[in-house]
């Protein structure tokens, strides 16, 4: 199925637009993580034999003002997509200018007024952003919200985040790397909020620990992982319903 045009208009309150640059290259680094996030879902489709025309509803949590979403518009489409985020001026100006269905979203997941099913969610950098209990509550909240045949493609910090960390290259706004390495060794997984009280803040997670988390999942198995995916940074992991109950289902 042919793709459409990609719409580059930018919102004029988008904060992942980098102003601080030159507009062309503020551009060409926009445009480059909506078309590594969309290499990244190609190959996670392709790991699960799902084909394009399988692909008839997206969710796009968080979307932001569209960094992904205009490209999966254009990958897609005759896809319904569904825009939902905290920030409404990003899901207001998702819906008015890529015509998706807007959804203002809700930090506890059980509360975001979504009922799927959905083919494919992309759900790029906010697993990053939250502590363990609320990771298993929005991987539940995904995993309900998929087709039999669904995808969703998720991104967190790994192996890329902490050689940036160890560089010395970002602390990610916390005032040492060691409160996020030192438990993220010892355990796989690590987390500090950005201001005490705060349950948002920036989490690490090992692929050995999100493995066990899919595992909890209800008829669930990890599709694709790759370490580094997203821009160079991000891990990026793809779970869907087993093979043998979607074999099953399509049966029948």
């Amino acid at each position: 199925m042919p793709g459409a045009v990609l719409d580059t208009t930018i919102a004029p309150d988008d904060v992942m637009f980098d102003r601080s640059l030159a507009p062309d290259l503020a551009l060409e680094h926009y445009l480059r993580c909506g078309r590594s996030a969309m290499k990244i879902i190609r190959a996670a489709l392709a790991s699960a034999d799902v084909p394009d025309a399988d692909i008839r509803r997206i969710l796009d949590l968080p979307c932001g003002h569209g960094r992904i979403l205009r490209h999966l518009k254009a990958a897609f489409p005759h896809a319904q997509l569904t825009a939902c985020d905290l920030e409404r001026p990003g899901v207001d100006f998702c819906a008015a200018q890529f015509g998706a269905t807007p959804v203002y979203s809700h930090p506890d997941p059980d509360r975001i007024p979504i009922a799927g099913p959905f083919d494919l969610i992309w759900c790029g950098s906010l697993m990053t952003h939250l502590d363990a209990p609320r990771w298993s509550a929005f991987l539940r909240r995904f995993r309900s919200w998929l087709s039999e045949t669904g995808v969703c493609v998720f991104t967190s910090h790994g192996i890329g985040s902490e050689e940036l960390l160890r560089s010395g290259h970002t602390t990610y706004g916390l005032p040492k790397a060691d409160r996020l390495l030192k438990p993220y060794r010892r355990r796989g997984f690590a987390y500090e909020p950005y201001a005490r009280g705060q349950d948002y803040g920036i989490s690490m997670a090992g692929i050995g620990w999100i493995a066990e988390r899919i595992a909890e999942l209800p008829d669930a198995r990890i599709v694709s992982v790759t370490e580094k995916a997203w821009d160079h940074h991000h891990d990026a992991i793809a779970f869907g319903p087993r093979f043998a109950e979607r074999a099953a289902r399509r049966a029948a």
